[in-house]
Order: structure tokens, then sequence, then C-alpha cells
């Protein structure tokens, strides 16, 4: 009888922990909110639509790292639309996405792309691989088209 008792109140203490330890790789998983990733998704789609998962997945590590640096504005909306940063804040290009976001055009082909690719980069990705390269983004701040002093190049875009 006495076994049956402690053999009970173990296996109740390993449901608890596994309940807990469940709970709390969830939560890790997703550290980001719902906005967050609307507004990274829209941004690389803007910047990077016509370029590859490397393309994209740079553009939104790139943000990222400006949101980790004491440089930049401490969120993704307010990286992306820190004064003359994204040229799609100015010209409309982010506002007609947002939109398109909200109407769930983001859930098929290159704009899924994007989605996949923000996820990846508020989920902490640091690395790109490009034409069979592993990159290292974690110190990049910067990208262009024509960007002077450039440290990578992927697509379309130079990163430094």
């Amino acid at each position: 009888m006495k076994f049956k008792r402690v053999l009970l109140c173990i296996l109740a203490c390993l449901m608890i922990v596994t309940c807990f330890h469940t709970e709390t790789a969830q939560a890790a998983e997703k550290n980001y909110t719902n906005r967050d990733l609307k507004y990274m998704s829209c941004i690389i789609w803007c910047e990077a639509g016509n370029q590859s998962y490397a393309g994209k997945l740079a553009v939104g590590c790139v943000v990222m790292n400006r949101v980790r640096s004491h440089s930049f504005p401490n969120s993704v909306r307010g990286v992306i639309y820190q004064r003359s940063q994204f040229t799609p804040t100015r010209n409309g290009a982010m506002h007609k996405a947002l939109v398109a976001y909200k109407q769930g055009r983001f859930e098929r082909g290159a704009r899924a792309q994007c989605v996949k690719a923000a996820k990846a980069a508020l989920e902490g990705q640091s690395y790109v691989v490009s034409r069979g390269r592993k990159i290292n983004m974690k110190r990049m701040h910067f990208f262009s088209r024509s960007l002077s002093h450039a440290k990578v190049r992927i697509n379309a875009h130079a990163f430094k």
C-alpha cells in the first residue's frame, strides 16, 4: 500500500514537471507579438520581396540587429519607422503591404516566404545560407542596393 502511494506521488510530480516544462518551452518558442510579425513580414516584402529566401531573411536579421542595438529604437516597429531609414515607410509601399497583410494576402507564395523569414529573424536566427555558404549576420546593421564598404552581398543587396 505504501509503495502505491509513493509511486502515485512520483507520477504526480513528473506530470507537474512535464506540464511546467512544456509551458515554458512553448513560451520560449515565441518571444514576439503578432504585431512584430506583421511589421517584420511587411518590411521584408517591401525590401526583398523579389529576392531569395536568404535575401528576405538577411533583411529580417538587420532589423533585429537594430532592435538589439543601443543605437536604434528597441522595437521592430520603432526600427522600421525610424526617420529616413526605410524607403517603404516614406513612399507608401509599407502601408500597402500592411493592408495586404490584413487582407490575408501573406498566406501563399513569395509573401508567405516573407512571413517565414520574419518568424526566423524574430526567433533569433542570425545567419543565412546563400549560394551554399553560411553567412553570419550578427553584426550587420545596414543594407542597400549600393552600399559602400559592404561586407556581404546577397542577391541585390549589400550588407554591412
